[in-house]
């Protein structure tokens, strides 16, 4: 089978299609997987690194304010689909998964008016508007759970789990804090960094530290941001800010507590990993579904959700602090998420993508008679 992906933007997009090219491609029948985004977005950095194909798609947002900004909405779909057009003659994709994010638009709208089998991913409680309007057309929405499949045509809808990469196949295990040892604390605030826990965070966790509480911190401060991070923590000897952090899952294996932002990726690693964690939903994360991913976690028991509005320094201290005092809780969190760890989504994504595709002719492929 050929696989287009398409979409991105931001991790949370880029690596559930990830976890599904690793998927495909791990299987025999010399599949192939071809990557379409946006240039700036993630995706056009690390697809090529991880060893992808990778084509960039003209494409802006979808909607625009005011009658100017409708019109260069419009133009950018456009081009976007022309791009779109010419990859698809190229690659001549048996199917093509839109993953969200501005591209994943234009090039799964047109692989499905090119008679191309198509299909989403949505992992969000709220659907964000590319996979809402792209749900009327494709023949497949895979979604991460129940809350996310709520908006969408039930006779179309699969509810798969978010798909991840290979290293959270197995569970981690967890180990809870000991008394007098550093408590390893995993710090992200996405794939771009977040200002508000990069401001906050570290003057929290040296607020502990000076009042008795060991910690060693790895921090994902995000790109051109790891200086001021870094700073805000002054000369602490157990303190790592990275840019961005490649292996997740070493990252979270390590980690005893996670501070980190809402998506839905965080939170299926977090799932998979039995990770405890506090979480501070981007506040202007499209129809605020971030905050609505927190508050799903908070309500099983997995985590703790606050607002960016009353994130402060004092109020992350005293948080944790409380938590150190009694390890059991951090422990009974990381249980509550190990509860809902779903590690086949990618697996039944694959598997239901054949089966839509098995079959049928490649009568788009001209002059080419490989089978791939």
């Amino acid at each position: 089978m050929r696989l287009l992906i398409a979409g991105g933007g931001t991790g949370g997009h880029f690596y559930p299609g990830v976890a599904v090219a690793q998927e495909l491609l791990s299987r025999e029948g010399g599949h192939r997987v071809h990557f379409a985004g946006s240039a700036t977005g993630i995706e056009a950095r690390k697809a090529v690194e991880l060893g992808h194909e990778f084509t960039p798609v003209r494409c802006g947002p979808l909607v625009g304010s005011g009658l100017g900004g409708k019109v260069r909405s419009l133009w950018s779909v456009l081009r976007g689909m022309n791009d779109a057009r010419r990859l698809i003659s190229s690659f001549n994709p048996d199917a093509c998964l839109g993953v969200g994010g501005y591209a994943s638009f234009p090039v799964t709208l047109t692989c499905k008016l090119r008679g191309v089998c198509t299909a989403i991913n949505e992992q969000n409680a709220v659907p964000g508007l590319a996979n809402r309007v792209l749900a009327r057309w494709v023949k497949r929405i895979y979604a991460a759970d129940a809350e996310a499949a709520a908006g969408f045509d039930r006779a179309k809808t699969v509810i798969t789990g978010t798909p991840l990469r290979d290293a959270f196949r197995e569970a981690f295990g967890y180990e809870a804090p000991r008394q007098g040892e550093p408590v390893r604390v995993l710090v992200l605030g996405g794939s771009q960094g977040a200002e508000a826990l990069n401001r906050e965070v570290p003057l929290a966790l040296k607020a502990l530290s000076d009042s008795g509480h060991p910690i060693e911190v790895r921090h994902q401060a995000g790109p051109g941001k790891t200086q001021e991070a870094a700073a805000a923590y002054g000369d602490r000897q157990l303190v790592t800010v990275e840019s961005f952090i490649d292996d997740m899952g070493e990252a979270y294996r390590w980690s005893q507590l996670v501070i980190a932002r809402a998506g839905a990726l965080t939170l299926a690693e977090l799932a998979a990993a039995g990770r405890p964690a506090l979480l501070v939903p981007f506040p202007h994360a499209a129809a605020n579904h971030q905050e609505a991913n927190a508050l799903s976690a908070q309500r099983v028991g997995a985590a703790h959700c606050m607002v960016e509005a009353e994130l402060t320094a004092e109020r992350l201290a005293g948080l944790i602090g409380e938590w150190l005092a009694s390890p059991g809780k951090l422990v009974a969190m990381a249980e509550a998420a190990s509860q809902y760890a779903r590690r086949d989504a990618a697996k039944r994504i694959v598997d239901d993508l054949i089966d839509q595709t098995a079959g049928k002719p490649r009568n788009r492929r001209r002059g080419d008679n490989n089978v791939s």
